[in-house]
């Protein structure tokens, strides 16, 4: 029977859920808020002191490991007959919430996924003697379960969608994750630093290691390393975020110390700022305590592509030119300038309901990123095999 790991390794998603299935570091949400308050939609940057910093396809790469190169995270969320579709996946469904008796009241919109309290009780552990059939449900639902609540986090914290699910329907997709989570992340930013939203959701995994890593706002001490079984398997080593696995925990008041973070970063210094945290040259990934698992460098070629990031709905523009200092490049300034604000950020699932197939809707932007990812590997071999663009000329 094929096991649960060659499942996630499949998707592309084995070493994430390595790392977020052991434990993760405390959220400190003073710190985020302060971080979060210097966001610019229109640059996708956070504007600090030094210039614009933000998190990059390289972070997301390094940090949780999720591959860059493959298919745009763009399909069809029409939710007509969720129910149905889910049940034929993996064999049940959510009960239909109970409606307002009186007759004058609306009838509540019913939200296209499960709680997560659900998926628990009825998924938690696979049979010993599960067939094939059943141990792929049990792993798809448990993927489902770590990526609504991880990667793609709403705020809320109740609800895994159904659409998460749907993009497990056939594991061998080739979804591009990393860029899908980084867009996802930086449409919470955008939300969450104009107040549209109650909270912030996306990866607060990476965008908290990200900042632990450069910034020296009241940043945490590596306490320990818990023990990381790896089964002598190269694609189950940790991350770069094991190096923060066990860290002190903050027990100040969030609301105190959070004009102390808001402080710091209005005051910080470029020489304070860790440009490149990971390594430059052949020194790139390379670490003292433990072995990178090399998903986390696999897709080097991609980390400053100008391109378009895709989560269904969300389309983002990834902003390397902005923050060429991160790559250990020379930052022109200003960095040229393009507004994402308008032409961008009016579509959400919220206004565009009618809105089903956003895989047609963002056919541009699909093709884009395909492109972008082809002229970097074309690069890539060129500058591996010099003769390579000559003979293909003379052939």
């Amino acid at each position: 029977m094929m096991s649960d790991t060659h499942r996630m390794w499949e998707t592309g998603l084995l070493p994430f859920i390595q790392l977020v299935s052991r434990s993760t570091p405390p959220l400190n949400v003073a710190a985020i808020t302060a971080l979060t308050d210097r966001w610019r939609p229109e640059t996708h940057s956070f504007h600090l002191r030094t210039g614009e910093m933000t998190v990059t396809l390289q972070d997301i790469a390094m940090i949780t490991g999720l591959p860059i190169e493959g298919n745009p995270l763009c399909m069809s969320t029409d939710s007509d007959g969720w129910r149905e579709q889910m049940h034929a996946l993996i064999g049940m469904v959510p009960p239909e919430p109970r409606q307002p008796a009186a007759e004058d009241k609306k009838k509540e919109r019913v939200a296209a996924g499960a709680p997560f309290t659900w998926v628990a009780w009825n998924f938690a552990n696979c049979p010993e003697k599960a067939n094939e059939d059943e141990a792929k449900t049990y792993a798809r639902v448990y993927m489902w379960y770590v990526i609504s609540r991880t990667m793609f986090a709403n705020g809320t914290g109740k609800n895994a969608p159904w659409m998460w699910l749907k993009a497990l329907t056939i594991f061998d997709s080739k979804w591009s994750w990393g860029s899908a989570t980084l867009a996802y992340l930086y449409r919470q930013l955008d939300e969450a630093s104009c107040r549209k939203s109650g909270g912030i959701g996306g990866c607060m995994l990476a965008l908290s290691i990200w900042s632990w890593e450069r910034l020296p706002v009241r940043r945490p001490k590596t306490m320990k390393y818990e023990d990381w079984n790896d089964h002598d398997d190269p694609l189950r080593y940790p991350t770069w975020a094991y190096k923060w696995d066990v860290v002190n925990e903050t027990t100040d008041n969030p609301s105190v110390v959070y004009k102390l973070y808001k402080s710091e970063l209005d005051t910080i210094m470029a020489e304070q700022v860790e440009w490149e945290p990971y390594g430059k040259g052949d020194s790139f990934g390379n670490l003292r305590d433990f072995v990178l698992n090399p998903m986390c460098l696999r897709d080097r070629d991609l980390r400053h592509m100008w391109c378009p990031l895709i989560c269904n709905w969300a389309v983002e523009l990834h902003p390397p030119h902005q923050v060429y200092r991160q790559f250990g490049l020379f930052q022109p300034h200003p960095p040229k300038w393009e507004d994402t604000d308008k032409c961008l950020h009016a579509f959400d699932r919220r206004r565009q309901r009618k809105v089903k197939h956003w895989d047609k809707h963002h056919r541009n932007y699909i093709i884009q990123f395909a492109l972008s990812v082809e002229l970097l590997g074309n690069v890539v071999i060129s500058k591996k095999n010099p003769t390579h663009t000559q003979d293909h000329g003379d052939a």
